[in-house]
């Protein structure tokens, strides 16, 4: 016998957290009064914070059915936690907002008028529009505010006034048929849904961004990167995947560790292959740790699995060693001039290291991260997923 389809509802909102169960009781309070009238659900998204603040939202949920939680056990991420908070949702508009109380949840009424009354495709909460601010930022981080903005419409063109708000609100209709092109990775989802649709009607409501009052930002060097790189895969994705550009990044460090290596176990008057041996160890252990944190991090590797992890890189780096030496044995075979100097010797270890590094990426991509690497960090059946 099937299912019934679940209800709809008029308004769904996304909330994703971590470490906020000071604010999002708070928080809930407020938005049941401000959405008085309105048919809605709340979904918290929780990468299993360490205080806990599924658990308080789950002692909400008890006492208000249109409030539920989803702990998720096995992936990291604010845009994956909206997307997978949009999927499990039912209403007719998606609004998406922050735990932390910084955003004015006075507005969140305005915003799904536009959308379900005045047509609108996507609505943004925006501390550029008219009634907008910052509060009281300092001059430090304005600045890096106002730089984030100018980079974004350098890459993508004048999209909206502040696209760097995660505060917004989009239709079921433009949600559906959007969200197969989205990215679900990196810091600002709004940027994705607004490059990746066709032409969507947008408009904008301000509001005063507030000061957090508990807890501690989430904003680092970490994700200024992840940033950065959200803006070239959204100009450039279609030519090279993100996580090819990663890989990259890590591998270029990686290739600096190798060759210093090398250089050094020369120095010592070490045979070229054994020095080779030697670059190539250090810079599997480097690229590990980089990869494992950085390129492949909806996958990573933790606890005595990082050490699992390990064991499967090194077998597979091993196909990358044999291509290297490969590759270097026969150039200096069939080119002996190249051991005259070390610049060409130099030159000659390089074009191994590259021809090795396109085939490590490949086979990490479908199978230490993937098909060998997803099963080993998944939650065990003992610890699935909770959907309250």
């Amino acid at each position: 016998m099937t299912q019934p389809a679940a209800r709809s509802c008029d308004l769904s909102v996304i909330i994703p957290t971590y470490n906020e169960s000071e604010n999002i009781q708070l928080l809930l309070g407020k938005l049941s009064d401000v959405l008085n009238g309105i048919d809605y659900e709340i979904i918290v998204v929780d990468d299993d914070s360490p205080d806990l603040t599924w658990k308080v939202v789950e002692q909400v949920g008890q006492e208000d059915k249109r409030v539920q939680v989803i702990r998720r056990l096995d992936r990291k991420g604010l845009s994956s936690a909206v997307t997978t908070g949009m999927l499990e949702s039912r209403g007719n508009c998606l609004a998406v907002m922050d735990a932390d109380l910084q955003h004015d949840e006075t507005i969140l009424p305005t915003m799904f008028k536009r959308i379900s009354e005045e047509g609108f495709d996507i609505c943004v909460g925006s501390r550029e529009a008219e009634g907008g601010g910052y509060g009281d930022w300092s001059a430090n981080r304005k600045l890096v505010s106002s730089g984030a903005r100018w980079l974004a419409n350098v890459m993508m063109g004048e999209l909206v006034l502040d696209p760097m708000s995660g505060y917004f609100a989009v239709s079921r209709q433009y949600f559906q048929g959007t969200i197969d092109q989205v990215n679900p990775q990196g810091f600002k989802i709004l940027l994705e849904f607004l490059a990746r649709g066709e032409s969507p009607r947008v408009c904008e409501v301000g509001y005063e961004f507030r000061n957090r009052i508990h807890g501690e930002t989430k904003l680092n060097a970490s994700v200024a990167l992840e940033y950065l790189l959200a803006l070239v895969d959204l100009r450039f994705g279609w030519l090279v995947p993100n996580q090819f550009v990663k890989f990259g990044l890590v591998g270029i460090t990686g290739s600096l560790v190798n060759f210093f290596g090398f250089a050094v176990a020369q120095s010592l008057g070490m045979s070229i292959p054994l020095a080779v041996v030697l670059g190539v160890e250090l810079a599997i252990l480097w690229t590990y740790f980089a990869n494992n944190f950085f390129t492949f991090t909806p996958m990573t590797f933790r606890g005595r699995n990082f050490f699992m992890g390990l064991l499967l890189y090194q077998v597979v780096c091993c196909y990358g060693l044999v291509v290297q030496l490969s590759v270097v044995q026969m150039l200096l075979t069939n080119f002996p001039v190249m051991r005259e100097s070390l610049l060409t010797l130099y030159l000659v270890y390089m074009v191994g290291v590259a021809f090795a590094a396109v085939g490590n990426y490949f086979l990490h991509s479908y199978y230490t991260w993937n098909r060998l690497g997803f099963s080993l960090s998944r939650p065990s059946k003992s610890a699935p997923v909770a959907v309250v």
